[in-house]
């Protein structure tokens, strides 16, 4: 419970002044002993039990009602579940969650969950007297003052977006906030649902978290507002493949793969159709969905022989989340997928080559080019993809190099040297270095992420097979890195590290036999490669699809246009809304990342170990539900005050007297 007015309570202590009353009268009358009296008392003393608990009541009824005036007075506020201590605080930050999945709303027409957090978050925090405003949204990502809750809420840019939210990263940027500014005690109110996207339980900026909370010497209190899961009938659409296929005559074909997805648990069958539009042509097909997932592939458009280079979206009817309805792409003439590998080792080189030849695409040309780490100064980077590194991370000169390489699109796959070159390196690549060889009887995979990146389920939903991976040696990763799959020793096998700079991933192992079994057991690690080299295919072409939220466009906007996308954006968020976007030669599809079609949620028990040893308070809405939160509850004590100057009138009323007969 909080109060609006909590000096009224410095009052509480006149709860004891219907005692001190009660004892002043007591002490004006004097004790004399009168031996006729004496008979009188014997006879009373059966009701002076009676006499004694109707004082104490009496007492206790005057201390409520003066209880009451103070507590109705100091206006509390209260909701039934949020436990607030103390009262208003300093400063008050605002953590808003903008992604795709806060664009759900139960019923059509009705409000999203952003909507409705925007709503409550006004309704509790204008009554909220607070020196200061700040706000961190997830796409802006940097803390923002305010002079007040309504300029807050009202600002015109808090819509939803189709990038997804590090809700540890804004966290983070709260504490930073605190750390730079020192303002006194601090309330952070973040509005969320608990979508696994959103929150990345995983990552190891938790852990700095709690750790950066608990060295404040001031009081930080953090306040959850969370959204239920609606379990509605949700579709969402993506894109899995494109390509464009010579035809016959006067016209080639586009190949589309498109994917489907519900949440699980509903598997009625259900019938819509789909709207494929190409360049602005449109075309129409009607699918059936009777699971959770429905894969359509190669599903053949006719386009002009002369359209070399263009863009396109599928999207289905509108349904309770319109934000996944759409899916935009761009197409081209393929490109070769192009990577090199520099090895240190010939036996891991070798391995590491013959995996990135193999293409799983038939249609799709694979260049590998060859060669040691000396020969890093001939390679040309820029007719490169994918770039696999085993040995000792590069120098100062290189990893300038192969920063601007990351920079434009481009990925990097590190694998560590063998024990006996690693030595005393002290060589670190965007914050991470090698440490240290590791022996192990026989280290398995304990956990992975299965939703997303290198490690992802296939589009099948087949997990790959990580249980039947063992490891025997380990080099030790250090640095932020955020892990993709964790050995029973809780060493990462397979990291990345994402940053403005772009994405790099690391392997703490290597192919061969003495370390692992990666390369007889290879599926793992050839599904983790070509995925890496993909990604880095799309760098090397004139169109590209990336996910919201990348960097890609961040300082560069002018010199991109909008093609197609909601015109509704800031231009400087356009990096964070799908649309397809031009510049000269070059076509771009902005898309929200495959890891929001999934509803999975952290659950209660992950969260208590999330804020394990912070101070946190958490409520569960709905959307549409635009109730407050947190409301005055005056009228209760008031009523309470009432109720017990009522009770105690009634217990001042004397005893009702009986007539008794005269004796004879």
């Amino acid at each position: 419970m909080s109060f609006l007015q909590p000096w009224m309570l410095w009052g509480l202590p006149l709860l004891a002044l219907p005692i001190i009353i009660h004892l002043i009268n007591q002490w004006r009358y004097q004790t004399k002993k009168w031996g006729a009296m004496m008979f009188l008392l014997a006879a009373n003393r059966m009701a002076r039990g009676y006499a004694k608990l109707r004082q104490l009541l009496i007492l206790l009824a005057r201390m409520a009602a003066i209880a009451g005036l103070l507590l109705a007075a100091s206006r509390p506020l209260s909701s039934g579940w949020l436990g607030l201590a103390g009262g208003p605080p300093d400063t008050t930050i605002v953590v808003l969650d903008r992604s795709p999945s806060m664009q759900e709303r139960p019923d059509a027409g009705g409000l999203t969950k952003l909507e409705t957090a925007k709503i409550q978050l006004k309704q509790t925090l204008q009554s909220w007297k607070s020196n200061r405003w700040v706000l961190i949204d997830s796409v802006q990502r940097k803390a923002k003052e305010f002079h007040s809750i309504d300029a807050l809420i009202d600002s015109p840019e808090l819509t939803g977006s189709d990038s997804t939210a590090n809700v540890p990263e804004l966290l983070l940027e709260a504490v930073e906030y605190i750390r730079a500014n020192r303002p006194g005690s601090t309330e952070i109110w973040l509005a969320s649902d608990l979508r696994q996207a959103d929150w990345n339980s995983g990552s190891a900026q938790w852990n700095v978290l709690r750790e950066s909370v608990k060295q404040f010497p001031q009081s930080i209190r953090f306040n959850l507002l969370t959204f239920e899961n609606t379990r509605t009938d949700n579709i969402a659409i993506r894109v899995t493949d494109v390509r464009r296929e010579s035809g016959l005559q006067q016209q080639d074909e586009l190949v589309l793969s498109m994917l489907l997805t519900r949440p699980e648990g509903i598997s009625d069958s259900r019938t819509f159709p789909i709207q494929i539009e190409v360049q602005g042509s449109r075309s129409e097909i009607e699918v059936e969905l009777k699971a959770s997932s429905l894969e359509v592939k190669d599903h053949r458009v006719a386009i002009d022989r002369n359209l070399t280079r263009g863009w396109g979206s599928v999207s289905i009817p509108a349904d309770s989340n319109l934000s996944d309805n759409r899916f935009y792409f761009v197409f081209d003439e393929p490109v070769p997928r192009s990577s090199a590998v520099l090895a240190q080792s010939d036996s891991a080189g070798n391995i590491l080559s013959l995996i990135a030849s193999i293409s799983p695409d038939s249609t799709a040309k694979s260049e590998v080019q060859r060669g040691t780490l000396e020969q890093f100064r001939g390679l040309d980077l820029d007719s490169v993809g994918t770039l696999i590194w085993q040995g000792p991370l590069p120098s100062q000169n290189a990893s300038v190099e192969i920063t601007d390489f990351l920079r434009r699109g481009g990925r990097a796959f590190f694998f560590p040297p063998e024990p006996e070159a690693l030595g005393n390196s002290t060589l670190d690549f965007m914050g991470v270095k090698w440490s240290g060889w590791r022996e192990f009887d026989q280290a398995y995979i304990s956990t992975w992420r299965g939703d997303q990146d290198l490690l992802a389920t296939t589009r099948s939903g087949m997990a790959l097979p990580l249980n039947d991976i063992t490891v025997l040696r380990a080099a030790t990763i250090e640095g932020n890195v955020t892990s993709l799959a964790t050995l029973s020793t809780n060493d990462p096998l397979f990291a990345k590290v994402q940053s403005n700079e772009g994405l790099a991933y690391f392997c703490s192992t290597l192919p061969g036999s003495s370390y692992s079994n990666l390369a007889s057991n290879g599926i793992v690690l050839y599904v983790a490669l070509q995925r890496a080299i993909s990604e880095g295919a799309e760098s090397l072409g004139n169109t590209r699809l990336i996910a919201a939220g990348s960097s890609f466009l961040d300082g560069d906007e002018t010199s991109w246009s909008r093609v197609a996308g909601s015109k509704e954006s800031l231009s400087t968020e356009w990096s964070h809304h799908q649309g397809v976007f031009s510049a000269s030669e070059k076509w771009l599809a902005i898309n929200r990342s495959e890891i929001e079609d999934q509803s999975l949620e952290i659950t209660a028990s992950q969260l208590e170990e999330l804020f394990s040893g912070i101070s946190y308070a958490r409520v569960t809405s709905s959307a549409g539900r635009v109730a407050g939160i947190v409301r005055e509850i005056w009228r209760i004590f008031l009523a309470l005050m009432i109720g017990a100057l009522f009770a105690e009138a009634l217990m001042c009323f004397p005893k009702k007297m009986t007539a008794r007969s005269p004796v004879a």
